[in-house]
């Protein structure tokens, strides 16, 4: 009987074909044959009991997997009947066997459950994750067949897995909030002491926070810096790593090391322990490439010195310019109607275009096939001419020397990661100023994540304030942070100590018109009636400045025991004055006395903050602000997506100018040549002041 086969008779076969003509049961399943082949259909792939249905003259076996039902039509009716009982039987016994094994997995796993869920650890989503995939992969029974066989000690215990299954995001997501609610009660004399302020609940929240991934969005005065300090603090307070297990990453030298300087003054009192170094990008790189080749390789000139770079690239474009095809082709580039160049303008172009190059990773065959694709054709045609030698005479002298430059600090240590050659000792990355983050550097630290199953990412940024696209920064990488490091957690810092709610209003509404920008509500503890921005006419800049200066000074009279901070800023360098920013800083304190005077470019001011800011030529035009200068299509052809919202990145820039203020803006403008910007805050009513000066 257990060797049972069935075969349809001759007649059968005239109606139903020669094809599936033989059934029999065997010990893992149901063999179907003909002539020409022979397969198996496993009771593991069943999804129900096989079902027998009988006709006038023949019956039929129905056979039901997850993805179909299989019909075996013209088998002779009792022997049939006989197959079915045999493969039921055979079925229950494999779901009977199988059954018991899941119950003791599932057994396994309930516990892990409650292990995870009960833990005073925060529950990682990656955490939660896997314990899903382990309850769905437990059993390829199908419910059908569980809820036939299965006893009424396991149904239970499946019940129960299902449900975690279903419920698992809110039951983490209330754990984690109780988990919070305790470390922010047993750190409470931490946070309250780490800083000279006590830090705010928003920073306490993300430096608990413990995803897998994780992005603050720091607006400008919100304390990033005490946040990223806070967060390290924590992490080695908590004894959940040790200091040489964290990575923190700065963008430029001078930032790194006043984030150590603070960090230090911070945490070395309260943890009698080593902090961790804080690194630049460039300076991790270093570490990797010396950790793999065994020494640390020179850095060129090149990598700090732009002006040496262009100076280089004009001697080499000296020597093939001797080459009068090279010559020619000089010339057809530099007459372009659209982009003329000088021969030094020429060099700098290439300059600049030689960084962006080496720092997006393309060969020179990628190179060629995107100019090839541009649409003026000649002009790009005769780029991939000209930039070719100089590409080679750049590498040629790294090469010699035996440097590398910045691109090549990111470049190999990306690739000696990602090759495994090095591996990574840190268990938690911090990077500080996300938004600034360039493909290459966003690799860089997706490679890092990805050597550990347990490393954490904690970026911290204001998408607000960036305002580097020129250098190659993405802000792609920070918009679309889940799809590029995986599940995250994203906080904001919502409480501003630097300027007031009034100037808050300005910046927040302005910034925002732009829908792709990353939404949060900034509180400011300083709350004003009054608006806090001041439109300025004036047909002469420096008319305009000694108005706000004349205005500024009188307020700093009632405070005389100390001088009020002003940062002059316009959009460009050259707008400041006709001499240097220092000869103009000593003339105007002359002037004002009681004022400490600044004078930089908007670029420059990020990350510096003034009792009062006075932003000049808010104008329209080329070098106006918005800058409606365009930059050569060359460049554009390296740099990150431009984005579809107009001036979006100005926008971004004119954010920064407002936000370095604690307690006034000076906005001035010449009324022959209104700014966009100015015309948007007049005509849609932002909440400024028109009137404090009379046009004289």
């Amino acid at each position: 009987m257990n060797n049972l086969e069935l075969k349809r008779s001759w007649l059968a076969q005239l109606f139903f074909g020669r094809q599936d003509a033989v059934l029999a049961h065997q010990p893992t399943g149901l063999r179907v044959a003909d002539d020409a082949k022979k397969q198996l259909l496993p009771f593991a792939r069943m999804y129900a009991q096989p079902e027998v249905k009988h006709g006038l003259f023949w019956s039929d076996l129905y056979i039901t997997t997850a993805r179909k039902t299989y019909l075996y039509r013209g088998f002779s009716r009792s022997r049939l009947r006989r197959l079915a009982v045999l493969l039921n039987q055979g079925l229950q016994n494999h779901v009977e066997q199988q059954l018991q094994t899941d119950y003791a997995n599932a057994s396994t796993i309930k516990s892990e459950l409650r292990a995870f869920l009960d833990s005073s650890v925060y529950r990682r989503d990656s955490e939660r994750q896997t314990l899903v995939n382990r309850c769905q992969q437990l059993s390829l029974i199908a419910a059908p067949l569980r809820e036939r066989f299965a006893t009424s000690r396991q149904q239970s215990l499946f019940k129960q897995l299902a449900t975690f299954i279903a419920t698992s995001e809110d039951k983490v997501k209330k754990a984690n909030a109780r988990f919070v609610r305790q470390e922010e009660i047993r750190f409470q004399s931490f946070f309250d002491t780490i800083e000279k302020n006590p830090l705010t609940k928003a920073q306490r929240r993300a430096c608990l926070i413990n995803e897998d991934r994780n992005l603050v969005l720091a607006g400008a005065g919100t304390g990033k810096t005490s946040t990223m300090i806070g967060r390290a603090g924590y992490l080695l307070a908590s004894e959940q790593t040790r200091p040489e297990q964290i990575l923190m990453l700065a963008f430029a030298k001078k930032a790194a090391e006043e984030m150590q300087e603070r960090q230090d003054k911070c945490l070395r009192p309260m943890l009698q322990q080593a902090t961790p170094t804080i690194k630049t990008f460039h300076a991790l790189g270093l570490e990797i490439i010396g950790t793999v080749e065994g020494k640390w390789p020179a850095i060129s000139i090149f990598a700090e010195d732009n002006a040496a770079l262009i100076r280089f690239v004009e001697e080499v474009i000296g020597r093939l310019m001797q080459d009068a095809a090279y010559n020619r082709q000089v010339e057809l580039f530099c007459s372009s109607p659209l982009y003329p160049k000088s021969i030094a303008e020429f060099a700098q172009l290439l300059a600049e275009f030689l960084m962006l190059f080496k720092q997006s990773y393309l060969t020179l065959a990628e190179l060629t096939a995107r100019l090839a694709k541009q649409k003026e054709k000649q002009r790009f045609s005769a780029l991939t001419v000209l930039f070719e030698p100089i590409l080679v005479a750049y590498q040629q002298h790294l090469s010699e020397r035996n440097e590398i430059d910045f691109a090549d600090m990111i470049g190999k240590a990306i690739e000696y990661i990602e090759s495994g050659r090095y591996r990574s000792p840190y268990q938690h990355i911090l990077v500080d100023e996300f938004q600034d983050i360039s493909q290459p550097r966003a690799r860089l630290i997706k490679a890092l994540l990805d050597q550990r199953d347990d490393a954490v990412l904690f970026a911290v940024g204001d998408d607000w304030q960036a305002i580097y696209r020129f250098s190659g920064s993405d802000l792609s990488v920070m918009q679309r942070f889940s799809d590029m490091f995986g599940a995250s957690c994203v906080t904001a810092l919502d409480t501003t100590f630097r300027f007031n709610n009034k100037i808050g209003d300005v910046a927040s509404a302005f910034v925002l018109q732009n829908p792709a920008q990353l939404k949060k509500a900034i509180n400011s503890v300083d709350v004003v009636s009054q608006p806090a921005v001041s439109l300025l006419k004036a047909k002469e800049s420096k008319r305009g400045l000694h108005q706000a200066l004349n205005a500024i000074h009188q307020q700093a009279i009632n405070q005389p025991e100390k001088k009020t901070s002003v940062a002059v800023l316009a959009r460009f360098n050259f707008l400041l004055g006709d001499g240097s920013p220092k000869e103009l800083k000593l003339q105007m304190e002359t002037q004002y006395p009681l004022l400490d005077l600044q004078f930089m470019s908007v670029h420059a001011s990020k990350g510096k903050e003034a009792d009062y800011v006075i932003v000049l030529s808010m104008n329209n035009g080329k070098y106006g602000f918005p800058s409606q200068k365009e930059s050569d299509p060359i460049l554009e052809l390296l740099l990150p997506e431009k984005e579809q919202f107009p001036d979006a990145e100005e926008r971004r820039l004119f954010y920064v100018a407002l936000t370095r203020a604690k307690h006034r803006v000076y906005l001035s403008y010449n009324p022959a040549a209104v700014s966009p910007f100015i015309a948007e805050l007049i005509e849609q009513k932002y909440p400024v002041c028109i009137d404090e000066f009379a046009l004289e």
